[in-house]
Formats: structure tokens, sequence, C-alpha cells
């Protein structure tokens, strides 16, 4: 009996090591990478003024929004029907990107792999 724990549990570690190493490689590919391509393109993080620049118009447009309710109603009766368009297809776009995060994440296109069995 205690054979079969041993067993089980070396099995469990030697694959987590696997994987703790496989992790560990995949990320620095992509982190080398990345570093690759924010230097070629010259990129560079946002400066705090420019933080504060678009949280600010953010606040303001969101107060004001919320302090005239019969105006901000008046935005949605002025939809166009190309702007419906428009933005049902981003919203299309969001919902295929999400899925196919989900796909990748899964590594199945349908469904979970015994995920009843597990729980």
């Amino acid at each position: 009996m205690l054979a079969r724990i041993q067993n089980a549990a070396n099995g469990v570690v030697s694959k987590a090591q696997a994987y703790t190493t496989k992790s560990i490689y995949y990320s620095k590919v992509v982190g080398e990478l990345s570093k690759q391509v924010y230097l070629k393109e010259k990129l560079q993080p946002p400066s705090v003024g420019d933080f504060q620049t678009v949280y600010t118009s953010l606040y303001k447009q969101a107060l004001s929004l919320a302090l005239k309710p019969k105006q901000s109603l008046s935005l949605f009766k002025n939809v166009q029907k190309d702007d419906l368009i428009k933005y049902g297809a981003y919203g299309v776009q969001l919902a295929g990107l999400y899925s196919l995060g989900e796909v990748i994440g899964r590594r199945k296109v349908v469904g979970y792999s015994n995920y009843a069995a597990h729980h």
C-alpha cells in the first residue's frame, strides 16, 4: 500500500516538475520575443500625464451623463442604423475572440474533458 502511494506521489511530482519546466521555458521565450518587439517597434509605456488625461476625461463624461439623464437618453435615440451595425460587428468580433480563448484554454473545441468526473 505504501509503495502505491509513493509511486503515485512520485508520478505527481514528476508531472508537476515537467509542467513547471515547460511553463518557465515558454514564459522566457515569450519574454524574449516581447523584448525584441518592444525594442524594434520603439514602444514605450504611457506617461502618468497620459493616464491622468484619459481618466479625467472619462470621469467628466460619466459625470455629465449621470447628471443629465434626459440628454443621455437622447444619445441612444439618435443612434443610426450604420452605428448599430458597426457596434454589432464589434460585439461579434469580441465574442469570437472570447470563444477562441476558451477553445485554446480547454484545448478542445467542444466541452471540457470529464469535468463531472473530477468534481
